[in-house]
């Protein structure tokens, strides 16, 4: 046992070592991504699919011009005919719910922000009622506000002194956007903290005067959902801060409104299945999409061959635009600036994206912390020694069912917390106590028993 305890400590620090290395690097990040995922698909009820598409205003997006008209601004500024071209692409997919992430201010000497050349409220009335975004601040200079918008209400159960509060709009709507848009704000320009760390944190609800008002995230989840605003209620009066929406959502929130954004739940660029349909040919389903202008704009192009193959390959997330939250917003280089833990960078416009599929699909996932990642190669380490004590002909059969229970406990606890920790570490201590179970001879009383 002796020889078997030395050779697996001498290498067992090795793996250690190189499992620590490669967490801070991302080395086994496809490994991470196996074991969340079966993890996942074996917590039941818990977690369900979300249902987002982004439709991104991206570096490849070519603003509309007429003609060698040479007026436009070369800064990537959009006139009101390129918002207007955007919700047309938008609106032929008759989608279920739209949020409208751009706050512009136009200039109106320019002929394509002309509203008779430029029919962005035509464009609007043809999607459904939608959100359109605001920013807004705490700064004390209510003053200063161009105009109060109605901004909806949600109920609140008990003190709300805490609540993130605001006093004006900075950045508002277009008019011809709120013809057939629910001003929501996204930002709360003065908690700029809320973004600088590497914990990302984002408003569900904020105070303005007496009333609770909801952010464009839980506004855009509680319509897809289907359950009007005057049925969300903030629960702030059992110690528990949380969001109902209706039966449908369950959201943790701290006592300031805000929602932390977790890192390493799961939530990519993508999340797709594949179902069967009644012909029993396999579909792809789209459950977090994201889209470009320009691949939008292949859908009025189905004589060009090009186009047709386009059409071929995004059919999926052409679908997802008819079932999903669509969320329309700028995903360019210059727009990514938000830093997660994870060292991924993200636009608002992603950050926001994330944040709905996480309420969406109930993956408020976090990772173990230290002490119970230490806790648990203790827990192994024990668990080995104990293996080592037996003579060959035991020890491969009940390693094999030491090993099931050990991990079967682990997908046991991510299903009860939603927590979880990277595998590389535990998996290779496990395997490699095997094979020095197998290689490596035991002391005289495990030969004699053997």
């Amino acid at each position: 046992m002796r020889q078997r305890l030395i050779t697996f400590a001498i290498f067992g620090i090795v793996l250690t070592g190189l499992g620590e290395w490669g967490l801070r690097q991302g080395k086994f990040a496809a490994l991470d991504d196996f074991w969340l995922e079966f993890c996942v698909g074996n917590a039941g009820e818990k977690i369900r699919q979300p249902a987002v598409t982004v439709v991104r205003i991206d570096d490849g997006y070519e603003p509309l011009r007429i003609g060698g008209d040479e007026s436009l601004p070369d800064d990537g500024t959009l006139s009101r005919l390129d918002y207007a071209t955007i919700l047309a692409f938008v609106s032929k997919f008759q989608p279920r719910s739209v949020a409208f992430l751009p706050t512009p201010a136009f200039d109106e000497s320019i002929i394509l922000n002309k509203t008779d050349i430029a029919p962005l409220k035509d464009a609007a009335l043809k999607l459904p009622k939608f959100l359109a975004a605001s920013t807004v601040s705490n700064d004390g200079e209510q003053a200063k506000e161009a105009a109060p918008l109605a901004y909806p209400a949600v109920k609140v159960e008990g003190d709300a002194s805490s609540i993130l509060a605001f006093t004006r709009t900075v950045r508002y709507p277009d008019p011809q956007i709120l013809a057939n848009g629910t001003p929501v704000f996204k930002s709360i320009e003065s908690a700029r903290d809320l973004l600088s760390g590497p914990v990302l944190r984002v408003p569900l609800v904020a105070k303005r005067g007496d009333q609770v008002v909801p952010s464009l995230i839980l506004a855009a989840v509680a319509g897809h959902a289907g359950v009007p605003l005057d049925q969300v209620v903030v629960k702030l009066d059992d110690g528990k801060p949380r969001v109902l929406v209706g039966e449908a959502h369950t959201i943790p929130i701290a006592a300031d409104g805000t929602f932390t954004v977790p890192a390493r739940a799961g939530i990519g660029a993508t999340i797709r299945s594949v179902r069967r349909d009644e012909s029993g040919a396999a579909k792809p389903v789209e459950h977090l999409a994201s889209l470009t202008i320009d691949e939008l704009a292949y859908t009025g192009e189905e004589n060009d061959e090009v186009a047709k193959r386009i059409l071929s390959s995004f059919q999926s997330r052409f679908d997802s635009l008819r079932e999903n939250l669509v969320l329309i917003g700028f995903d360019r280089t210059a727009d990514r600036r938000l830093a997660t833990e994870k060292g991924e960078i993200l636009s608002e416009t992603n950050l926001l994206a994330r944040a709905i599929a996480t309420i969406q699909s109930g993956r408020y996932i976090q990772w173990w912390p230290s002490w119970a990642r230490w806790a648990a190669v203790a827990v192994l380490v024990a668990l080995v020694a104990l293996l080592f004590r037996l003579p060959r002909r035991k020890f491969v059969p009940l390693a094999f069912v030491a090993g099931l229970g050990f991990f079967a406990a682990k997908v046991f606890l991510f299903s009860a917390t939603l927590a979880w920790t990277p595998p590389f570490v535990l998996m290779s201590l496990f395997a490699l106590a095997i094979v020095v179970g197998l290689i490596v001879p035991g002391g005289k009383a495990e030969e004699t028993n053997a």
